[in-house]
């Protein structure tokens, strides 16, 4: 069971950034925009990777994927008409804000027009609008 504590909205105005560089695999896709994504959105994304990963290689076993996206606020929401007064609410979903610059997926052992392909296809379900591709020489 996942215990979470409620947390008040802040805001990061600077902080140390150490998620701008490939650390794991040969390619990733980096945000470009400040985005804030709840856990179903997360899921919804791995999911369509998975699938897509499955569909586009025969040799799935081989290549590797990971997901840097981690979740660490609780959003808390208080019904509309209760009172001043009456507490801060329920935890209704955990979600996590990412500044620009962030790289959220990593892959490994893929050919460069594979990568391409599942580039362009992950651009339209990601909410945000500026998304770069990312590889190592």
């Amino acid at each position: 069971m996942n215990i979470t504590k409620k947390s008040h909205k802040i805001h990061l105005k600077s902080s140390s950034h150490t998620r701008h560089i490939l650390r794991f695999g040969t390619y990733g896709f980096k945000i470009m925009s400040t985005i804030v994504l709840t856990t179903e959105q997360i899921q919804s994304l791995n999911r369509f990777l998975l699938k897509t990963i499955k569909n586009q290689s025969a040799f799935s076993k081989t290549c590797k994927l990971w997901s840097l996206v981690k979740t660490n606020k609780a959003l808390t929401k208080l019904s509309l008409e209760s009172r001043m007064g009456k507490g801060k609410g329920s935890i209704y979903t955990e979600a996590v804000l990412l500044k620009s610059g962030s790289i959220i997926y990593e892959f490994k052992n893929y050919k460069k027009h594979q990568i391409i392909d599942l580039f362009n296809l992950f651009r339209k379900q990601i909410p945000c609008t500026e998304l770069k591709l990312v590889y190592r020489k």
